[in-house]
């Protein structure tokens, strides 16, 4: 057994670092680095000659030491437990704009809940980055203090009305974008307007939306349903089982606004099932323009978000912030538009 493991001892091979890349590349070790991290102050010969000798050797860098090195070149962001299709085009957004200013992305799941938010920021924190992109405004007392001191450098990002950001928020005003979506239903004809959302609590994106939706009919002077409001999972079976529960309360129901295309590609279905003609039976709207939304029978009609650009313009905010930039704006829109397919 002492043998055994005596062998298995010898044939480990020996740490493989900067240094030994150096002596065998015949350059210097500062060479070796700017090599992998800064290419382009390199000769592509002497890049060539290390890039040989790292994929040789098998040599994985540190990259952790590298960016304290380097001055904390990470930006961190939290993302939910289900990453849908508008925050996956904002993460990659965010992930393009940090490669090109050469920083690395750090994801942490979170979630909206005030304990699990304060968890979330708090592991990152311990990453030291040099700023944070949050996916909505902080909503726990004890995280928002730790922000506002001022490291890291910090974005609030999708929603820009109901709260002061820490720092700079950059997004769209979920008021609006509802608010518009609503009137344009109103303008259609429609009279009976059903609101689908997923859970509220704790999600002002959502929240700001729902007010959005009713402030509109009051503003149009159109009857404002109570009854016509139902809070489900964000799935496709959660958008069919609200067109039941909604069709169950009102049968003159003409019109469905879900606050996600996932919300109305479900109810979608329902219909097709129930041999439902859309949208003359009932019309159905929708919120993010998925891919999927232009490509449904009948195709989607929804609010389309520039989420990949509202990605990359927080990183560049965070960025400038970094850099001392002065009067940098607090606030940040990016715009929205209304698409309107056949659906409604």
């Amino acid at each position: 057994m002492a043998a055994s493991r005596s062998s298995r001892a010898k044939a480990r091979r020996p740490k493989f670092g900067m240094k030994e890349i150096a002596r065998r590349a015949g350059v210097a070790p500062i060479t070796v680095s700017r090599a992998l991290a800064d290419p382009e102050k390199v000769s592509p010969e002497t890049r060539a000659r290390v890039l040989e000798v790292v994929e040789r050797e098998g040599f994985i860098r540190n990259q952790l030491a590298a960016s304290m090195r380097s001055g904390r070149r990470i930006v961190g962001t939290m993302v939910p437990p289900l990453i849908n299709s508008g925050i996956a085009e904002q993460v990659q957004g965010m992930s393009d704009a940090c490669h090109e200013a050469g920083y690395q992305l750090l994801l942490i799941q979170g979630d909206f809940q005030p304990g699990a938010e304060e968890a979330a920021i708090r592991a990152l924190l311990g990453w030291q980055p040099a700023g944070l992109i949050l996916q909505a405004f902080v909503q726990s007392p004890a995280a928002r203090r730790l922000l506002s001191r001022g490291d890291p450098a910090v974005v609030e990002i999708s929603e820009i009305r109901g709260r002061k950001p820490i720092d700079m928020a950059v997004g769209v005003s979920n008021f609006e974008t509802a608010y518009a979506m609503t009137c344009h239903l109103v303008d259609k004809g429609y009279r009976r307007i059903g609101f689908v959302s997923t859970p509220i609590h704790g999600n002002d994106r959502l929240r700001q939306r729902r007010i959005g939706y009713r402030q509109a009919l009051v503003d149009r002077r159109h009857a404002y349903p109570h009854n016509l409001e139902i809070e489900v999972p964000i799935t496709p079976q959660g958008g069919a089982e609200a067109l039941t529960a909604l069709t169950a309360r009102d049968p003159e129901l003409d019109v469905i606004f879900c606050s996600s295309d996932t919300l109305a590609i479900g109810a979608v279905q329902e219909c097709h099932r129930r041999a439902w003609k859309i949208p003359e039976r009932l019309a159905i709207a929708g919120y993010g323009d998925m891919d999927l939304a232009s490509q449904l029978f009948p195709p989607l009609t929804t609010v389309r978000v520039k989420r990949y650009d509202m990605g990359r313009r927080a990183v560049e905010q965070l960025l400038r912030r970094l850099n001392g930039e002065p009067d940098l704006p607090r606030v940040t829109p990016i715009g929205f538009e209304i698409v309107e397919r056949d659906s409604a």
